[in-house]
């Protein structure tokens, strides 16, 4: 293969990467992306491809993950190069699958998907808690394909499209049978996916969605009379939406803030917790005490992202600071009734290097130490929470993973069906894309990641996000509905939405096979490479 072949086919790879995703998302530049480091793996001869490869994944993925410069400059460059690997790490090995002379009669648009997914359970399970954005099946999550999410997961649908692309990629080189095979198999999906079965009765449940528009500035140094101007405003929002009725004539029976949108300790403490400084650490207590009269004046359950600590202590050093410690701090979504009882979920996967570290939790000692030296409490501030039952409202059953949760195959699994039961009639995604800064793509793309979430379930889920973008995804993955601000789609402001999602009711296969499709590739992968180096790498590709 000639340089500059090899340098377009990496050129395009990278860009068909960046047009899969967000705002883009164009579902054929996932199939050109994988396509062309098929084709340089299959009839590459140097060393140097990888390299190539290499060169030009970077700038994507620094551009893809810009969002975190302004979090950390360190770990804006390491999630960067981190994600640079994968695709020549995948050209290197399937090179040397599809050259080694025992393996000549396995296709390569079998062999290539194996590898693939295989690194892609490297990535998004295994490797420091996982990281499931940006997988290929995502990369065509609009179009009906991408249905067989609710078979397999994500991972079969990622393993269809790079088997697809494989084929591309070779075709001249098929055999007959396996042109046929490929071919039946779009055709297959492309059926299943157009085919929309009837539930037996639908039921539409009314939310209102509160999108507020708190900068991550505002949240990191949040005085106490910023917070008092953003919870007022976060208020007047939510009398807002509960006057307003939805297009099916009903009022709402549930608003919805984002993510940590509530400042303070939390609904499980009391002024008295904090004697004798109750007067004191009003912004610790106070807003709690404020919604629950708000929920009890509209005469409708809140549900709102707070903090919870659980057993507070004072510690008097005889210093002008008051030091505040607990037993227990979650990052929780909980539902207020008019009655003033609450319920809540705590975040149960904590969000790798935002809340936690990985591995470095196993060792407390080194944890303090790393906590104390990079300054950055909230790193480690937070317990991971239990499966603990879901929220009910009006018998309707209601599962919150809270922001990064949506992106996770597992998590969502285990909050929507226990013993292969349903558990959640409907998903509420409470999320702060605040982080995000300016880069809307990035809140863009946290809907692609969700609406396979709502495949794989046959969940529909409401998104409530902080700097938006907050919609309806209903249960087949497509996007109904979205807070509007003169007509466009609200990112970066404040808006409202009166939502009625159809509840969940069906039970997906996806539900028995879990991630099995992405463990048994990292099996086979493993296998395949494992046995190059048994019988040599001589055999050249044709």
């Amino acid at each position: 293969m000639k340089f500059y072949t090899l340098v377009g086919l990496a050129f395009f790879s990278a860009l068909g990467t960046l047009f899969s995703t967000a705002p883009f998302g164009f579902s054929f530049a996932t199939i050109v992306s994988i396509a062309s480091l098929v084709y340089i793996a299959c009839n590459g001869q140097h060393n140097r491809d990888k390299w190539i490869v290499f060169a030009f994944q970077i700038p994507l993925w620094f551009w893809l993950e810009h969002w975190v410069f302004n979090v950390s400059v360190g770990g804006w460059v390491g999630l960067g190069l981190y994600m640079s690997i994968w695709p020549p790490l995948f050209v290197m090995l399937l090179r040397r699958v599809v050259k080694t002379p025992r393996f000549s009669g396995i296709s390569v648009v079998l062999s290539a998907p194996i590898l693939w997914v295989g690194l892609e359970c490297l990535r998004g399970i295994v490797i420091f808690d996982g990281y499931p954005w940006f997988l290929a099946g995502t990369g065509i999550v609009d179009t009906v394909q991408a249905q067989i999410a609710a078979i397999g997961s994500v991972w079969l649908v990622s393993f269809a499209v790079v088997s697809w692309s494989a084929g591309f990629a070779n075709l001249r080189h098929l055999q007959k049978r396996t042109l046929y095979i490929v071919g039946g198999t779009i055709l297959a999906t492309s059926l299943y996916g157009g085919y929309v079965q009837k539930g037996p009765i639908p039921i539409r449940f009314p939310m209102a969605l509160v999108q507020t528009n708190v900068p991550q500035s505002n949240k990191i140094m949040w005085s106490k009379e910023q917070q008092i101007s953003d919870v007022a405003d976060a208020v007047a929002l939510t009398r807002k939406a509960a006057g307003e009725k939805t297009k099916l004539d009903q009022t709402p029976k549930l608003i919805i803030w984002p993510e940590t949108m509530l400042p303070g300790s939390g609904f499980e403490v009391l002024g008295k917790d904090f004697s004798p400084y109750t007067a004191s650490t009003e912004s610790m207590w106070g807003f709690p005490s404020h919604i629950r009269d708000l929920a009890r004046e509209l005469d409708i359950p809140l549900l709102v992202g707070s903090h919870t600590w659980l057993s507070v202590q004072i510690e008097d050093e005889n210093t002008e600071w008051i030091r505040v410690t607990s037993d227990k701090e979650y990052n929780s979504a909980v539902l207020v009734q008019p009655d003033g009882n609450t319920a809540r979920y705590d975040k149960s996967f904590l969000t790798p290097f935002g809340e936690r570290i990985p591995y470095v939790s196993l060792w407390p000692a080194l944890e303090r130490y790393v906590r104390d030296s990079v300054g950055a409490a909230m790193l480690f501030s937070l317990d991971a929470g239990d499966y603990q039952s879901n929220l009910v409202v009006d018998t309707v059953r209601i599962a919150t993973p809270i922001c990064f949760e949506d992106t996770v195959p597992s998590v969502v699994r285990r909050l929507v069906w226990k013993n292969n039961e349903r558990q959640a009639d409907v998903l509420i995604n409470i999320s702060n894309d605040g982080w995000f800064g300016n880069m809307n793509s990035a809140r863009l793309q946290h809907v692609r990641e969700a609406r396979m979430r709502c495949i794989e379930n046959r969940t529909p889920m409401v998104r409530v996000a902080n700097t938006g973008q907050s919609c309806l995804i209903n249960s087949r993955g497509i996007v109904q509905f979205v807070a509007l601000s003169d007509g466009k789609p609200a990112l970066q402001v404040a808006a409202t939405l009166l939502v009625a999602p159809v509840i969940g009711w069906d039970r997906p296969l996806s539900l028995y096979l879990g991630d099995s499709i992405a463990w048994l590739s990292l099996f086979g992968g493993i296998l395949l490479v494992g046995f190059t180096f048994i019988t040599g790498n001589t055999h050249e590709y044709t």
